[in-house]
């Protein structure tokens, strides 16, 4: 007796695609590897761009294929995705935002993906800024002339940097306003060398501007920058602790300071997070660098690239300080209650763990932010956990932590996935 087994894959598309609307992102990328047929209507799915439910942060880093992997910690789930041209091994991440990436490429220039859209825009080329110059060597290989020291009426002799190597000192992050899909709407800040200083364009810009002493009330030294939807305003954050609001929607920059210089430590990284009740919150990362009496895992392919195996750095500290933004400084706090921070080379991400049962409450995701070590210990163990406020501890983020070997490059990152 033979028995009949119903034909999946000769579902009607109008019901397969009504069927995938409803899949949370995991299984949506689960269904793709199903069939042809499937893997059409789950592209038909993504290129509408549908809402997607659980809006919150996945760990986004490269699998032992190379291939771009996510895993959830609001769901438990891991599931991969397929990225455009460069691979994801050949690039450097420096910012995400809006479901979108920052990445540099091999030439280091700037290309914001989405990875679950396949979408894919160019920034203008790293040659745009103003202190940046290309030549050939003697080989003919690309390098670049870089003018160091911020000072283009008294310039110092240029620094050359192989085109490679470059974004690895360039970039500190990348912040954007909005979605890129939304074209000259999207306005994306970047924060660079020398002493991290500032750029901007709207997409479709062929250079970028560079904000200059003349706006700023000080010329260089931010660290991180948020974009605040509710009145339009980037804050950007400075090595010491400053805030200003920047207004860069009309013909010329705008700024103005809100919090003077605090304390004149540069070690902490430093994140500004927007609040869902409308603070403005620093936090400040300690990091502590031990040697392990065990070598740590390190991929095959890059361990002869891997400085110190016995190297570990994790997050010793963090201090969290409200913005008193009409007292002109910061109040420190030990607490963010029943919510969660995910903090790295993303925007910072603060959300409500009601929301997100699985989450952790009063704590801390954290990926790594230390961007000197991208100089020089590009393939090293990453610094990757939970930070509980609590009890000032940090813990592994869990059963896939423990049986994945991170490959550490790119440095894993948070992203909120969007099919926007």
């Amino acid at each position: 007796m033979t028995t009949a087994f119903p034909d999946w894959a000769g579902l009607p598309p109008e019901m397969l695609a009504t069927v995938m609307q409803s899949l949370d992102i995991p299984d949506l990328f689960r269904a793709d590897a199903v069939c042809a047929s499937w893997r059409a209507a789950c592209a038909d799915v993504r290129r509408v761009r549908i809402p997607i439910s659980d809006a919150s942060p996945c760990l986004l880093y490269s699998a032992r294929a190379g291939a771009a992997t996510l895993y959830s910690p609001s769901s438990g789930a891991t599931f991969r995705v397929r990225l455009p041209d460069p691979p994801l091994r050949s690039r450097s991440l420096v910012g995400s935002a809006h479901g979108w990436l920052a990445t540099a490429d091999e030439a280091s220039n700037l290309l914001l993906v989405n990875p679950l859209t396949g979408a894919q825009l160019a920034l203008p080329p790293v040659t745009a800024l103003y202190h940046i110059e290309s030549f050939l060597d003697h080989g003919g290989s690309l390098m670049y002339n870089v003018q160091d020291s911020g000072d283009l009426d008294d310039p110092e002799d240029p620094v050359q940097y192989p085109a490679q190597e470059l974004r690895l000192f360039l970039y500190h992050k990348v912040v954007i306003s909005c979605s890129p899909s939304k074209g000259r709407d999207c306005i994306v800040l970047l924060l660079h060398q020398p002493d991290g200083q500032l750029s901007f364009v709207h997409l479709g810009d062929d250079r970028w501007t560079h904000i200059t002493e003349d706006t700023l009330t000080w010329e260089s030294g931010y660290r991180d920058a948020l974009y605040n939807k509710e009145d339009g305003l980037f804050y950007v954050l400075s090595f010491d602790g400053s805030m200003l609001p920047l207004d860069l929607s009309g013909p010329s920059p705008v700024a103005r300071d809100i919090v003077p210089r605090q304390l004149p430590w540069a070690d902490p990284v430093k994140d500004i997070v927007l609040t869902p009740w409308g603070d403005l919150l620093q936090v400040w990362r300690l990091k502590e660098i031990k040697q392990s009496s065990t070598p740590v895992e390190v991929p095959v392919e890059v361990s002869h690239e891997v400085d110190d195996p016995y190297k570990v750095s994790f997050t010793r500290e963090i201090f969290l300080y409200k913005v008193a933004t009409d007292k002109q400084g910061l109040i420190k706090i030990g607490s963010i209650g029943d919510h969660a921070l995910f903090l790295g080379f993303n925007s910072a991400v603060c959300l409500p763990t009601n929301d997100f049962p699985m989450l952790k409450a009063d704590c801390a995701y954290v990926s790594d932010a230390f961007d000197k070590e991208m100089c020089n210990d590009k393939h090293n163990l990453r610094d990757i956990g939970i930070w509980d406020f609590k009890s000032n501890t940090l813990h592994s983020l869990g059963e896939v932590q423990s049986l994945n070997p991170w490959l550490n490059w790119p440095s894993p990152i948070w992203l909120t996935p969007s099919l926007r």
